[in-house]
């Protein structure tokens, strides 16, 4: 069965059983033992933890041939997270670097539908032969709706036709986390009309879950070090921007229409290729991994500047767990779920704590 979000209950393992003798077959056949899970209180089992998703990758052009894997990493976290007894609300997906209309949603899905394949059927044979497509503001009425509530299988396709647009290049940005400091910002804000390529926020991020996770794909080098002049937003370091509250104690970044979250609700997981290694050390580890794909070495590499590491040291050193890094190149061979369980149960840490 292919992988997808399930966004329904997620099954939680629990300690003990007690058995519950039913009818048998319709045909007289004997009858069967079923064990119940329960608690050894005898309570019943406490409510999922829910949890919020927002996806921040990369989307330059380059980015067109890592749909698939994008894809991947997207669904296999969110299926491990789920395993773990997390009850993933919604996800939502922007640029690491924004476009003409500013920090918005560019894909989402929702928990209480199902979503209906419908991008290959509107765009015909353009996306799955990987032909680039240019005219992508033009098509935004048309695909509005498959975007707005993603299935499994437009996933690559919404990823892919993202990236050939060009909109996400990024000319002339220098900091790895404006885009995303005003896309939180603007969260309680009025979004932008669907010939704007708006997808109502409210729908996805309507109010805060008991998590708030920021999971970053960046395959290409960062464009600025954390410390450095480059990286600041309104004048002050991502990380300082991040642990901000306000009067109730809650993410100033984060502004929620009402009640907010507090920082140690708020996880920040980064997929990126690794930070202070050089070339040709990493061609070497990554090819390496089995099933590494030796052709997105044209699409993927190292970064000069230290940006995710210490950012996750931050995090971490004021809300232990809430800062985690994994390396893209593990993610993306034949055998990525060591990294996802890491990943997965560095999330769970947190829940722990909730």
């Amino acid at each position: 069965m292919k992988s997808r979000i399930a966004f329904g209950l997620v099954a939680v393992a629990l300690a003990s059983a007690c058995t519950v003798v039913v009818p048998g077959k319709p045909d007289g056949g004997n009858t069967m033992i079923v064990g119940i899970p329960i608690r050894p209180d005898a309570l019943p089992p406490p409510k999922p933890l829910e949890a919020s998703v927002l996806i921040v990758a990369n989307m330059e052009r380059s980015s067109a041939n890592l749909a698939d894997h994008y894809g991947k990493i997207m669904l296999a976290l969110a299926t491990y997270l789920q395993s773990v007894g997390l009850q993933l609300q919604n996800m939502g997906l922007i640029a690491t670097y924004g476009d003409h209309w500013g920090p918005r949603l560019l894909l989402g899905r929702r928990a209480d539908t199902t979503p209906t394949p419908q991008l290959e059927a509107i765009l015909g044979g353009a996306l799955v032969s990987g032909s680039n497509i240019q005219d992508y503001d033009h098509l935004l009425p048309f695909i509005g709706g498959a975007l707005a509530n993603i299935s499994d299988e437009d996933l690559p396709f919404a990823l892919r036709l993202l990236a050939s647009s060009g909109n996400f290049d990024g000319d002339g940005e220098t900091s790895e986390a404006k885009n995303l400091i005003g896309f939180g910002k603007g969260l309680g804000e009025e979004s932008l009309s669907p010939v704007q390529g708006g997808i109502e926020r409210s729908a996805l991020f309507d109010r805060p879950r008991d998590l708030f996770i920021v999971v970053y794909l960046q395959p290409l080098p960062r464009r600025c070090a954390l410390d450095s002049a480059d990286c600041l937003v309104d004048g002050r370091k991502p990380s300082d921007i991040f642990e901000e509250t306000d009067a109730n104690g809650d993410a100033a970044w984060l502004n929620f229409a009402g009640p907010g979250l507090k920082p140690g609700q708020i996880l920040h997981v980064a997929v990126a290729t690794s930070e202070g290694e050089d070339l040709a050390r990493f061609r070497t580890r990554c090819a390496e991994v089995p099933g590494f794909p030796l052709n997105l070495f044209d699409v993927m590499a190292p970064s000069p500047n230290a940006y995710f590491k210490p950012l996750s040291d931050a995090m971490n050193a004021a809300h232990h767990g809430t800062g985690t890094f994994a390396d893209f190149c593990e993610l993306i061979g034949d055998h990525p779920d060591a990294t996802i369980m890491r990943l997965g149960n560095s999330v769970a840490g947190v829940i722990g704590g909730h």
